[in-house]
C-alpha cells in the first residue's frame, strides 16, 4: 500500500511540475525594409546607427529583445557592390566573425559554415565576458545574401539555460 501511494505522489508531483513549466509564447516579426521574418520571444526596439569602415561608412540597422536575462538581436547592412563583387563570399564572412570576436574580446568556441537559400553562412558560438566581467555566451549566425549582411544573435549569461528558446530564434530566421 504505500509503494501504491508513493507512485501517486510521485505521478502528481510530476504532473504539477509539469504544469508550472513555463513555455515561452514567440511572435512573428516580419522587416520589409530588411527582407526578412524571425519568431521573437519578445517585442524588437529598432535602431540604426552609422559605423565608419574602410569602405566608408555603413548604416546598420538592429532589432533587439530582451527577457529578464538574454537578448536576442538581428541586425544587417548592406556593403557597397562593388566591394561584395570583388571579394571572396568566405573572407567578408571571416572578417565580420573576426570583427564580432574583437569587437566583444571574446573566444570563438566554435564554428560551423552553413547557409540560407544557398547564400553563405556562418554559425558561431562565441563566449565573453559581455558586461560588467559577467561571462555570457553568445549563439550567432552569420549571412550574406548578395551584398547585405545579416546578423542574428542570441546573448545569455553562463549559467542560463535558454536553448530551446534560442535554438526556435536561431532557427526561425527566414528570408522573404
Amino acid at each position: 500500500m504505500n509503494h501504491r501511494l508513493c507512485q501517486l505522489l510521485l505521478i502528481g508531483a510530476l504532473t504539477l511540475t509539469a504544469c508550472e513549466s513555463t513555455q515561452v509564447t514567440t511572435e512573428s516579426f516580419a522587416s520589409e525594409a530588411g527582407q526578412f521574418t524571425i519568431e521573437t520571444p519578445a517585442p524588437f526596439e529598432e535602431t540604426q546607427q552609422s559605423v565608419e569602415t574602410p569602405v566608408g561608412p555603413i548604416e546598420i540597422r538592429t532589432f533587439t529583445a530582451e527577457t529578464e536575462e538574454t537578448a536576442y538581436v538581428v541586425a544587417y547592412s548592406d556593403y557597397p557592390s562593388e566591394i561584395v563583387e570583388q571579394t571572396p563570399p568566405e573572407e567578408l564572412l571571416d572578417s565580420s566573425r573576426d570583427g564580432a570576436v574583437n569587437n566583444l574580446g571574446g573566444t570563438l568556441v566554435s564554428e560551423e559554415e552553413i547557409d540560407i537559400e544557398g547564400n553563405p553562412g556562418r554559425s558561431l558560438i562565441i563566449s565573453t565576458d559581455a558586461n560588467q566581467n559577467q561571462a555570457a555566451t553568445i549563439n550567432s549566425r552569420i549571412f550574406l545574401v548578395d551584398n547585405r549582411l545579416y546578423q542574428i544573435l542570441v546573448v545569455a549569461p553562463d549559467g542560463v539555460e535558454n536553448t530551446a528558446v534560442a535554438d526556435e530564434f536561431l532557427n526561425s530566421f527566414d528570408l522573404q
